[in-house]
């Protein structure tokens, strides 16, 4: 019984060192080159993250998409969208525009 209260209040302490990272990612065009900025963004293992997209692109809909934590997302011109996810493993993983890969893309990384 003392190794599962242990446990438990090991798990609480753990969960206490997440974080609400709130990011704001804006999509811009120039040279016919279009990218969400910033590019790579960072946060923690455990941490709840929040992003808000801003897409300024006058061609219209952009994707947002981080496959590896099921983040798929649309953004119409002048309209906010959020995408929410819990990062709940580490390492360096894609963020792309499923509607236009070969333009739009980025990294997540999760540190351990």
């Amino acid at each position: 019984m003392k190794l599962l209260t242990i446990l438990a209040l090991f798990a609480v302490s753990l969960s206490a060192l997440a974080e609400k990272r709130s990011i704001t990612l804006v999509n811009y065009e120039t040279d016919g080159v279009k990218q969400w900025l910033p590019g790579t963004i960072i946060v923690k293992k455990g941490d709840d993250v929040e992003i808000t997209l801003i897409n300024n692109v006058p061609s219209g809909v952009h994707g947002f998409m981080i496959p590896d934590f099921g983040v798929e997302k649309q953004v119409k011109k002048g309209v906010k969208e959020v995408v929410t996810f819990k990062a709940d493993k580490d390492g360096l993983f894609n963020m792309k525009c499923q509607l236009h890969p070969a333009h739009v893309g980025g990294q997540l990384l999760v540190l351990p």
